[in-house]
């Protein structure tokens, strides 16, 4: 069995396809990551300062 038999074009094609699904999905963590931290930032300086009531 030689080399070409074992690495075919549909197994490079398949490790491309992988590399590349795989580097999305680290870009969509990342970026999930990043917004929830400016979310709960936002959240934070959005709720009253503590030892205050709230006025009705």
């Amino acid at each position: 069995m030689n080399n070409i038999e074992v690495f075919g074009i549909s197994y490079v094609l398949y490790l491309i396809f992988t590399a590349v699904l795989i580097g999305l999905a680290l870009y969509v963590l990342i970026l999930v990551i990043i917004f929830l931290r400016l979310r709960i930032a936002e959240l934070k300086r959005a709720l009253p300062p503590k030892g205050h009531a709230e006025r009705q």
